[in-house]
């Protein structure tokens, strides 16, 4: 053999060497996950969520027939969702029901679907609210409303557009075309 015929040998299964080493460092580039953000995460049937707070309390308890999470969103889809919210003596104040909700990771609730807000104190003043869509800061409690909303008292029912209150507070306020009817405990006078 020749010296010239070894230094082509030598240079080719040198430049063989490069072309591998840069087609296996290229492979796994490729061999990375590609996540279709419209495809969820992971779903569950039948799911019952827990969430406390940083002391330890029980905050609320949402219950689902079916969720959905998409971690490119940080969203989490639930049907038919039960959420039982708690104060801070572990007692249950409400109980929220909707056909579909979001949350969110900046912990907002988004609910859609026939509303129902339950008071489940027996001296709550503001005992239901009904509604088609409604959101809820599960940090501050503030609940708001732009359907038709309406409120049901001890002794009032209350309907409007447009709702703004809190939960914690038990307060709830009707912004626009506000329509209500009071009843009046019939008393009995003795003669």
């Amino acid at each position: 053999m020749s010296t010239t015929r070894r230094w082509v040998i030598i240079l080719l299964s040198l430049a063989a060497l490069i072309l591998i080493g840069i087609n296996l460092t290229s492979q796994d580039d490729a061999t990375q996950v590609v996540t279709n953000n419209n495809e969820p995460t992971y779903q569950s049937e039948l799911s019952n969520t827990l969430v406390y707070s940083p002391e330890g309390a029980l905050n609320y308890q949402l219950e689902a027939q079916h969720v959905e999470y998409f971690s490119g969103d940080g969203v989490s889809w639930f049907t038919k969702p039960v959420m039982i919210m708690l104060d801070a003596n572990k007692i249950p104040t409400w109980s929220i029901k909707s056909d579909k909700a979001k949350l969110t990771n900046d912990r907002m609730l988004y609910l859609y679907g026939n509303v129902v807000v339950d008071a489940l104190t027996p001296d709550a003043q503001l005992r239901k609210i009904t509604t088609d869509n409604a959101q809820i800061n599960l940090l501050t409690q503030d609940v708001a409303s732009d359907d038709l909303v309406t409120l049901y008292g001890t002794s009032f029912n209350s309907s409007g557009l447009r709702m703004r209150g809190n939960l914690r507070s038990k307060t709830a306020e009707l912004i626009e075309k506000v329509r209500t009817s009071y009843e009046i405990p019939n008393k009995q006078t003795q003669p």
